[in-house]
């Protein structure tokens, strides 16, 4: 029981003190010092809030200009227009996305065929196929046919990830002059 009517005392103590006068500016800022003083003591590590990171977002939008027709077979679909891409992780030389930090990323891609036409693909790690597309408008009699798809991939720092036709069904993705009907993007979550 004398331990318990100790604890209270102090506490009651601390919040007297604490709640009498405002500290200045140069307090806290000595308070906060202080604080980190002991922590880094105890063997704590500063972190910054963002997890310790230091460059900025990942993150990339591309699109195709043009047509593809014909793609070989694990040929690598270079995505030829670049909107945005902080972090500097999309080539248009290579048509992949280099994984500049270890993590977790979102990546989505979409393409259109025309009319009796297909196009499917499937996006790749290190050569290994995630996930697949499948644009098929050959039971169109007119009009195209549009899909995306969407995979989370866990990825090392140097890993690489990009589109390619799945087997040898690239027969024909119509993106049009402006590239605003096939697109691959991703980003860092």
């Amino acid at each position: 029981m004398k331990s318990f009517s100790v604890l209270v005392l102090l506490l009651s103590l601390i919040t007297y003190v604490s709640g009498s006068v405002p500290d200045t500016p140069q307090q806290v800022v000595t308070k906060y010092n202080n604080y980190k003083t002991i922590c880094t003591g105890l063997g704590y590590k500063n972190t910054q809030c963002n997890g310790g990171r230091t460059e900025g977002p990942i993150v990339f939008q591309s699109s195709y200009k043009g047509t593809l027709e014909n793609i070989k077979t694990s040929q690598t679909m270079k995505f030829n227009q670049v909107t945005l891409n902080e972090g500097s992780a999309y080539s248009t030389t290579t048509g992949k996305f280099t994984a500049p930090v270890d993590g977790v990323y979102s990546f989505s891609w979409t393409t259109m065929s025309n009319t009796g036409k297909y196009f499917i693909t499937e996006i790749v790690l290190n050569g290994i196929p995630m996930a697949y597309n499948y644009t098929d408008s050959r039971g169109l009699s007119a009009g195209y046919c549009m899909a995306s798809s969407q995979a989370n991939i866990k990825m090392k720092k140097g890993d690489e990830v990009w589109i390619r036709p799945y087997h040898n069904h690239g027969q024909n993705a119509l993106c049009d002059d402006k590239g605003q009907w096939c697109n691959f993007s991703g980003f860092k979550l």
